[in-house]
């Protein structure tokens, strides 16, 4: 376990992608709560601004997941003011709806690069050190749609669909080291993003949030390499 036994994460720091609204905001926000120091991250400056001053964050950077020298950026900045990265959250994602004959194959790319690609990216940033301290967790936001086909939805789910295969690969390779890899797929949340869709809301982001939080803090090390499913 990263945490302690009663679920804190006092002494630890964590980096959220996506950390700006919705389910990157309300996990760093659990994060915190837990006691951890926690890095939001996210395109927007101002978003990732108001989640630190409202102190759901102890620092914000702004940046883009799938440009690896922001990556980096926000890996040296994350460790000269909090210390090195013992728990990442990639919540960063975006969606593009369309069928396929019509989707533009840019929007494809960048749905890919972010939600898929930028993962890989976070994961090459913070596995090196990850590995020296014998210690890490690497979670991922996936979704039902990783495990479901839906019209319209190509780009998002196969990006999902990808995440989840992706952090199964990592946690073959990082076994036995102390790192741990994890996805979590919610259902419909209440956010931004369901709201560009037919579908409802199923729960809200603080609910993911506090998944996600057990899954940082107390869910077991033999529990690497799972998919934590979030939806009935």
């Amino acid at each position: 376990m990263t945490g302690g036994p009663d679920g804190r994460l006092d002494g630890r720091t964590a980096i959220v992608t996506g950390g700006g609204r919705g389910i990157g905001a309300a996990v760093a926000r659990e994060l915190t709560r837990r006691g951890a120091r926690v890095t939001v991250f996210a395109r927007s400056a101002a978003e990732v601004d108001g989640v630190a001053a409202s102190g759901g964050a102890a620092l914000a950077v702004a940046g883009d997941v799938s440009v690896e020298a922001d990556v980096v950026r926000l890996r040296a900045s994350h460790e000269r003011v909090l210390g090195p990265c013992d728990v990442l959250v990639h919540a960063a994602g975006i969606l593009v709806r369309g069928r396929v004959e019509v989707l533009d194959p840019a929007a494809w790319r960048r749905v890919l690069d972010v939600n898929l690609t930028g993962a890989f990216l976070l994961a090459r940033a913070v596995l090196p050190g990850m590995r020296a301290r014998g210690r890490g967790r690497i979670l991922a936001i996936a979704s039902i749609s990783a495990h479901v086909g839906t019209a319209e939805g190509s780009a998002y789910n196969a990006s999902k669909w990808g995440l989840v295969g992706f952090a199964k690969s990592l946690a073959e390779e990082v076994r036995g080291s102390g790192v741990q890899v994890m996805t979590i797929s919610p259902g419909g949340v209440a956010t931004r993003m369901l709201a560009q869709t037919p579908f409802p809301p199923a729960m809200e982001a603080d609910d993911v949030a506090r998944v996600v939080g057990w899954c940082a803090a107390e869910a077991p090390d033999a529990m690497s390499g799972s998919d934590v499913e979030v939806f009935g």
